[in-house]
């Protein structure tokens, strides 16, 4: 029998990537920073698999890549306001470099998305006197990361006795342990 905060977590997930507003759609991503800082931004969920594997899109010159490429070792942050749950997720980062998954990706974006992706300067570039920033026509700068969970944390809030479970994954699939929230 699974249990049951697993099946509550992945319904959540489930529902944030169907409904477009979901709470869960959204989450922190932190990395250690080259200059060995925390760096934290806010990113968009994309998939997910059974076996929390988390995707998420960026531009590959973007600082968190070669964050990334330095420590694989990131933290996802999510909450959900309304319902009081927060979920940690930590995790191992990778850059998919398959092409074909690329491609398959990049077609599936619209237009406008496609666009994110294609500035001429990397994102976090200063600009001259907020000169408009200029697109370029053939050439995208699209990423696909992905994050394998290693633990994930579940904290539900309530007015009394809030709630916390840990699960890491072993050979028996997701064991759970109880914390003090």
């Amino acid at each position: 029998m699974m249990n049951p905060y697993i099946q509550e977590i992945e319904t959540e997930f489930k529902l944030a990537l169907q409904e477009r507003d979901h709470p869960l759609k959204f989450c922190v991503l932190a990395t250690e920073g080259l200059n060995n800082a925390p760096q934290s931004r806010l990113i968009v969920l994309r998939e997910m698999t059974s076996d929390f594997k988390f995707t998420f899109f960026t531009d590959e010159r973007s600082g968190k890549v070669a964050q990334i490429k330095n420590n694989p070792k990131v933290c996802l942050l999510f909450y959900h306001p309304i319902k009081k749950i927060q979920l940690k997720v930590e995790g191992i980062a990778a850059i998919v470099e398959d092409k074909g998954i690329l491609e398959k990706k990049w077609s599936s974006l619209s237009t406008v998305s496609q666009k994110n992706y294609t500035t001429d300067q990397a994102p976090g570039s200063k600009l001259v006197e907020n000169k408009d920033i200029e697109y370029l026509k053939n050439k995208n700068y699209f990423c696909i990361l992905e994050v394998q969970a290693q633990v994930v944390e579940y904290l539900k809030l309530r007015e009394v006795n809030h709630f916390k479970v840990q699960f890491h994954k072993d050979i028996n699939g997701w064991v759970s342990e109880f914390l003090v929230p």
